[in-house]
Order: C-alpha cells, then sequence, then structure tokens
C-alpha cells in the first residue's frame, strides 16, 4: 500500500512539474508581450542571465531565497496551519497558497505593471497548491528542488527570449545592410563627363569609377 502511495505521488510530481513548466511557457508566449518582455528584463535573475555579471552571487542568492521561500510557506505555515486545522489538507494546502501568492505583491513595487503583478500572483498560487501537496506527500526536500526546478526554468526561458531577439535583430541588420549595399550600387551618379557607382564597406560609402 505504501508504495503504491509514493508512486501515485511521484507521478503527480512530475505531472505537476511538467503542467507548471508548461504553464510558464504559455505564459512567455503569450502573456508576456514586446513592452511587459523590456520591462521584466530588468528582474535581477534575468538581467544577470543576459549582462553576465554577478552570476554566481545571484544565484546563490537565488538558491537561498528558494530554499528560505520553502522554508516560510511550506514547512512552517503549513506546519502551523496544520496543529490549528487538524489535518484539513485541502483548506491548509489553500491558506498556504494564498499566502505564497501575496507575498508577490512585492513585484510591483520593482515593476509597477498590474500584468506583471497578476501573471506573479496566479502562477504562484498555482504552486503553491502543488508544492503543498508535495511537501505532505514527498517532504520539504521534494519542495525546494521543485520550486527551484519550475522558478528557474521561467528566468531562464525569458533570457533565452531575449537571446532569440538580439539573434533576429543582428539578421535583420545584416539584411538591411546588404539590400543597402546592393541598392545603392545598382545606380552609377555622373559627375564632369565621369561616371561613378556608389559602393559600401564596412557600413562607409565610397564612389568607385563606373567605366
Amino acid at each position: 500500500m505504501i508504495s503504491v502511495i509514493n508512486l501515485v505521488s511521484i507521478v503527480i510530481l512530475v505531472f505537476g512539474i511538467s503542467s507548471l513548466l508548461l504553464i510558464g511557457i504559455l505564459i512567455e508566449v503569450f502573456a508576456y508581450n514586446n513592452h511587459l518582455f523590456e520591462i521584466i528584463q530588468n528582474h535581477d535573475v534575468i538581467n544577470a542571465l543576459i549582462h553576465k555579471n554577478n552570476r554566481l552571487i545571484v544565484w546563490i542568492f537565488f538558491s537561498i531565497t528558494m530554499i528560505m521561500e520553502e522554508l516560510i510557506f511550506r514547512y512552517y505555515s503549513i506546519s502551523i496551519l496544520n496543529s490549528y486545522l487538524n489535518s484539513q489538507y485541502f483548506l491548509i494546502i489553500l491558506i498556504s497558497s494564498i499566502t505564497f501568492s501575496l507575498y508577490h505583491i512585492h513585484i510591483w513595487f520593482s515593476f509597477k505593471n498590474l500584468k506583471i503583478l497578476f501573471i506573479n500572483l496566479i502562477h504562484p498560487f498555482l504552486m503553491g497548491l502543488y508544492l503543498g501537496f508535495i511537501f505532505f506527500s514527498l517532504g520539504f526536500i521534494s519542495c525546494v528542488i521543485a520550486h527551484y526546478t519550475i522558478a528557474f526554468f521561467m528566468h531562464y526561458n525569458l533570457y533565452r527570449r531575449y537571446y532569440k531577439n538580439q539573434t533576429k535583430n543582428k539578421i535583420l541588420k545584416k539584411k538591411n545592410y546588404l539590400f543597402l549595399k546592393s541598392f545603392l550600387s545598382t545606380f552609377p551618379i555622373e559627375v564632369s563627363g565621369i561616371s561613378f557607382r556608389i559602393s559600401m564597406n564596412f557600413g562607409i560609402l565610397y564612389l568607385a569609377r563606373f567605366s
């Protein structure tokens, strides 16, 4: 019976992480338009990934934050609620999830954007429901691992979007440069009876004699 329960818990663990990762992808694709993305890329973790500044410090801080959040919102909060609510597991998980969600109101003071705030209230609430179940079924360490995995994936996805945008911009600039170079060299000009053709190398315009 115990092995069956553990198997079910592991299946739910994998399914829950997969679902939350998928939700993270959908949020990144559909919720973060270009304007919001310009704002959110100033997040400490995403900014460190983009600019490669203080990565080690940020990741140590990020890891400590995940552990502290799990200690506060799962280990201590759920333990205290459990002592008062006599093992009413769903209610305990619901209250701890709402508390965990409201904790992310601090996002407002960093970005002053209602849509970003809404995203950072809903996703943590769903994650709190999932992590509450994991806490009761698989324990505290599993919560930390799951929380870290989901949070890292969301930040890394936004970093990848920045990298893709930069790559697209470079390709577009190169195409525009080649088009302009080709366009300018198509039309000869005449000065004092001598024909010249405009050419461009490394962004510098040149006049080449054309015969």
